[in-house]
């Protein structure tokens, strides 16, 4: 692959163009008029003014030309997702005393980021908020922050998908034999439902470039410094 991407930079560099956007120079000195359509995660896209297009790495070129691509990446890259997600159930725990049943669920969103631009993006953060319904398990009790966190993706390919696992969500389950009612009155029954989540995306300079929640209303409560990730967590890029 690398002896492909020299060969085809060679050629690049070797064939003379016009209306040239810029003049690169690789580290052996030679001279390229190219343009850039794209860069990120290292690599850049550029375009002769023949139509043709080549993608190297950036770190091919001198210095100079390497900030150039850097500073042309923080200020045109495009970003545009689209976000899905499903529930898992990590482990379950019941325990009883006396009439009452305890029950401890733990829980996950793998929460799927699909890169729409055909381009790839990179050097992101993703900034997540998870919260909790104590609604007995209804869905329409009041939200609110169960768990953050904050994972980095080094690079998601054009059309491909990123998938960030949030941290645990611990959902608390409480039942009475038949018969028995908690003191305040209600029935046998008392649950936490998961509440949803919200997301922001940051480029490499912090600058927000996307958010998105499952309701609307969570993103006004997502606020505050995710907590860091811990070890039962991950993310990862992969092609769909």
């Amino acid at each position: 692959m690398k002896t492909h991407l020299f060969a085809s930079l060679c050629l690049l560099l070797a064939t003379t163009v016009l209306l040239p956007a810029r003049e690169f120079t690789d580290l052996q000195g030679r001279k390229l008029d190219a343009e850039i359509i794209a860069a990120a995660s290292g690599q850049v896209t550029l375009k002769r003014a023949d139509g043709r297009l080549f993608a190297v790495a950036a770190t091919m070129f001198i210095t100079e030309d390497q900030k150039f691509i850097t500073e042309w990446a923080d200020n045109n890259t495009k970003y545009s997702f689209e976000v899905t997600y499903t529930k898992k159930k990590l482990n379950e725990t019941r325990t009883k005393r006396g009439p009452v049943t305890y029950e401890d669920e733990t829980w996950i969103y793998k929460i799927n980021i699909r890169n729409r631009q055909p381009t790839s993006v990179g050097d992101l953060r993703v900034d997540y908020w998870c919260f909790r319904r104590e609604d007995g398990g209804k869905g329409k009790g009041s939200a609110r922050i169960e768990t953050s966190g904050s994972t980095k993706i080094a690079s998601v390919a054009g059309s491909a998908t990123a998938t960030v696992d949030t941290a645990e969500i611990v959902l608390h389950k409480q039942e009475l034999a038949g018969g028995f009612y908690f003191i305040n009155g209600d029935d046998a029954i008392q649950s936490d439902g998961m509440g949803g989540f919200a997301l922001r995306i940051f480029d490499r300079k912090g600058r927000e470039v996307y958010k998105w929640a499952t309701k609307e209303d969570l993103l006004v409560a997502a606020v505050g410094t995710p907590q860091a990730r811990g070890s039962n967590s991950e993310s990862r890029a992969s092609s769909k």
